[in-house]
């Protein structure tokens, strides 16, 4: 509410979200009555949403509750276009998630705790005491209210405001300035961590291997941990994975060790690089006229020039070669490409187009698209799972006719029979 305060005093355009996931009954829906009343006063534009818990939740409510909140955030921040994500983290909230990280054994480079501007997500009131925003909304006669779950100690940050936190101010004087020092020794160490890693480094996405392994046993797991967190993003590493380097050593050439379910270590001869299994699947293909001329194999495609075949397959698919524009483009589709399907007057958007042909969503992406010179989409190749026989669609502007003498044809490179038609 002392953030809202200040948005609305310094006049500034804003977009108000209040999450209630319904815990405390009576007492959440008056905590969401009294902000958008507040909202209304004020002529601030407020969204309302409603969760619940017991039907959602996984039994982890913290965790989940955070990860819809924040999704929440996102997806309202893309429908107004607003440039940023405002949370009023303060203070105390900082030295709780500090101290939670040093309890948990998390290594130097975690205790910098939260970044006041990290990415869209800004934290205007970090720096400022719970106690002065107290302050703060009693004289400026703030409306606000209290969150009497904060109150219980069930959760790990909730028992160290509760029941350390008193103590601490009372048997070390100012040790919440010795704490938040912790953070600067976290610049340092990353710091450090970053000058090292030049040295062993070819660039900042290949590091070198001989040197790496020379290091002292000691610090490889931070140096390794440095170069992880640089080249993948926002992926929690094992402390296991950092500690065997044994298996970073006996990798061979091709070799890969998994860092995560999406991230893996490549060694590439005297290099070591980070990929992940969206490298994996990305493909950006240039495809000149004599290639095909002379049979060409991609990614479990072929691509050939024949002539027009007297029955047509679903397994196949056929382009007229005379309207095609080369060279030709193997890629990945990607949000907002559009073609127009073979029989259709318009135009589709991809994405819609494997939606209608009952592609799963978790397999959209591994569709491709084959893109003329001249940029326009000639075919739409669908990924391996397909509950239809065919291989993907032609466009219109391809297609075959009386007067097609050859085609460019496209089939996988193993076939399991196939339809006339």
């Amino acid at each position: 509410m002392a953030m809202l305060y200040l948005l609305h005093r310094f006049d500034i355009d804003t977009v108000v979200v209040h999450c209630n996931y319904q815990l405390r009954g009576g007492a959440s829906d008056a905590d969401q009555e009294l902000v958008e009343d507040i909202c209304m006063h004020w002529k601030m534009e407020c969204v309302s949403l409603r969760f619940d818990s017991l039907k959602e939740s996984d039994g982890n409510f913290q965790d989940w509750a955070r990860s819809r909140r924040y999704q929440a955030f996102e997806d309202i921040k893309n429908e107004y276009t607003a440039n940023l994500i405002l949370t009023a983290h303060h203070q105390d909230d900082q030295l709780e998630t500090i101290l939670q990280k040093v309890l948990r054994g998390s290594g130097i480079a975690s205790w910098k705790g939260m970044e006041m501007l990290e990415g869209d997500l800004f934290r205007p009131l970090l720096n400022v005491s719970k106690s002065q925003i107290m302050e703060f909304v009693q004289e400026a006669n703030v409306p606000y209210r209290i969150d009497r779950t904060n109150e219980e100690s069930t959760y790990a940050r909730n028992f160290i405001r509760n029941h350390w936190f008193p103590d601490l101010n009372r048997l070390f004087p100012g040790w919440k300035k010795n704490l938040q020092k912790l953070t600067e020794r976290a610049e340092e160490f990353d710091l450090m961590s970053d000058l090292i890693l030049k040295q062993i480094s070819k660039n900042d996405h290949e590091l070198l291997r001989e040197k790496f392994l020379e290091l002292h046993s000691k610090i490889k797991p931070a140096i390794l941990l440095q170069f992880l967190k640089n080249n993948t993003v926002n992926v929690e590493v094992s402390q296991g994975f950092l500690e065997n380097t044994d298996d970073i050593s006996g990798l061979q050439s091709g070799g890969k060790l998994q860092i995560s379910e999406n991230y893996f270590l490549v060694r590439d001869r005297e290099l070591l690089k980070v990929s992940s299994r969206l490298d994996e699947n990305t493909i950006h293909q240039k495809i000149e006229q004599n290639q095909i001329n002379r049979l060409f194999k991609i990614r479990g495609l072929k691509f050939s020039v024949q002539t027009v075949p007297e029955t047509y397959s679903a397994n196949f698919l056929y382009l007229d070669v005379d309207k095609l524009e080369y060279p030709l483009t193997l890629r990945n589709w990607r949000d907002g490409d559009s073609f127009q399907p073979l029989g259709m007057d318009g135009s589709q958007l991809v994405s819609d187009h494997l939606t209608n042909r009952k592609i799963p969503s978790t397999k959209k992406k591994e569709a491709l698209i084959l893109e003329s010179f001249d940029s326009t989409i000639c075919a739409v190749i669908f990924p391996n799972y397909s509950k239809s026989t065919a291989l993907g669609t032609i466009s219109e502007q391809v297609r075959c006719s009386s007067s097609t003498q050859k085609t460019l044809t496209i089939t996988k490179t193993k076939q399991h029979g196939s339809l006339s038609t």
